[in-house]
């Protein structure tokens, strides 16, 4: 057995015990990259602001907003489905744009973990690993790209997923700078050649990215101020009732929480995101695959439990409906399944429009101003 092979099997063990709360880490820690094509924008991303409406719609409510979006981002098959679903939308007339927050540690590779200092930890820990090889976040920046020039957005997901509900002003800064660390210097990061440097960059700037999701939706005091000092302009790390509208923060910044959902046709709730469905199905655990009668009753019960939540605010107030994902295929990809399904659905219906969460808070600040 070579040095090299143990070295690297080494590192996979590792990989794996590091564990994260709120995630499957056998999904989202690095798994050997596979020599794809490299992903290509497959249409123009269409004006936003020229699709949303500006005033109320011909009902003569406000437009119906559904907002789904992504934790993490690390897997490439995940990235390649989710933009097909979207431009495969587009082709029948339905725009539906994804926010995905991105983790920093998925952009540098393993070998130089070092290079990452986590607030309150040693250099080069996280709970969800890092990069495989610079072939795997060459793979994984193409797919970034492609998504912004489809119409998707960008946000911050943090770096190591670490919880920051203790965290300092100070832990918090220093979390963010290391985000921008790892996203926009790829190249120098990972040993990149000047050559080749145009293929590991990703084609925003850190004014770019102004919306965040806290890792395990840890937060503390001290995070709304380093948000605004950091230049983000919305959150998504609270919770909140299924019909309540957005609000301003008193900083100024826009939030916008997960929803406390009922469950299937039962009066328990819990969060519209799909782990929060994984665990209570099956304990966090993959217990079922496509197929199966078990994998039938969670995508029912998960598919059902979107929609419930959707038709009630459509029927309703319109208050926004927020579907939180992560790129992990739990249980054999229901998850994705049942969210994908549930946009497959609701972005074709009258006055629904699949945005993300930058292009809602477009629409929020100005109805706010013309009020």
């Amino acid at each position: 057995m070579s040095l090299l092979f143990k070295f690297w099997c080494a590192a996979a063990v590792l990989a794996f015990l590091a564990v994260g709360c709120n995630q499957k880490i056998s999904q989202e820690i690095p798994q050997p990259a596979i020599k794809q094509a490299t992903p290509a924008a497959t249409a123009t991303p269409i004006a936003i602001r020229d699709y949303i409406a500006t005033s109320t719609s011909e009902s003569g409510n406000p437009p119906q907003f559904v907002v789904m979006a992504f934790d993490g981002s690390y897997s490439l098959p995940m990235w390649q489905n989710t933009l097909d679903f979207s431009q495969s939308m587009l082709a029948e007339g339905h725009p539906v744009h994804f926010t995905y927050f991105l983790s920093g540690v998925y952009f540098l590779n393993f070998r130089k973990a070092a290079i990452y200092q986590p607030p309150l930890k040693p250099a080069g820990t996280s709970l969800i690993g890092f990069g495989l090889s610079n072939l795997d976040i060459e793979q994984r920046v193409a797919y970034v790209n492609r998504a912004i020039l489809e119409g998707h957005e960008i946000g911050s997901h943090a770096n190591g997923h670490f919880t920051g509900a203790k965290w300092s002003g100070k832990d918090w800064q220093q979390e963010f700078s290391q985000f921008n660390k790892l996203i926009f210097h790829i190249v120098e990061n990972n040993g990149v050649s000047a050559s080749d440097a145009s293929r590991y960059t990703i084609n925003l700037e850190p004014s770019d990215v102004i919306g965040f999701r806290a890792p395990e939706l840890g937060n503390d005091a001290s995070l709304w101020p380093a948000l605004k000092d950091n230049g983000f302009l919305y959150d998504t790390s609270l919770t909140g009732k299924p019909d309540a509208w957005p609000k301003k923060l008193f900083n100024g910044l826009w939030e916008f929480p997960l929803a406390s959902i009922p469950y299937a046709s039962s009066t328990r709730n819990l969060l519209s995101m799909d782990y929060n469905f994984y665990f209570k199905q099956s304990g966090g655990k993959d217990v079922t695959k496509k197929g199966d009668a078990k994998w039938d009753q969670f995508y029912n019960d998960t598919y059902t439990s979107y929609l419930n939540y959707f038709e009630k605010n459509y029927q309703g107030n319109r208050a926004p409906v927020f579907i939180g994902s992560h790129f992990s295929e739990w249980n054999d990809g229901v998850y994705w399944e049942a969210m994908k399904n549930f946009g497959a659905t609701v972005c074709a219906k009258p006055e629904v429009k699949c945005v993300s969460f930058k292009e809602l808070m477009e629409y929020l600040n100005s109805y706010s101003q013309r009020k």
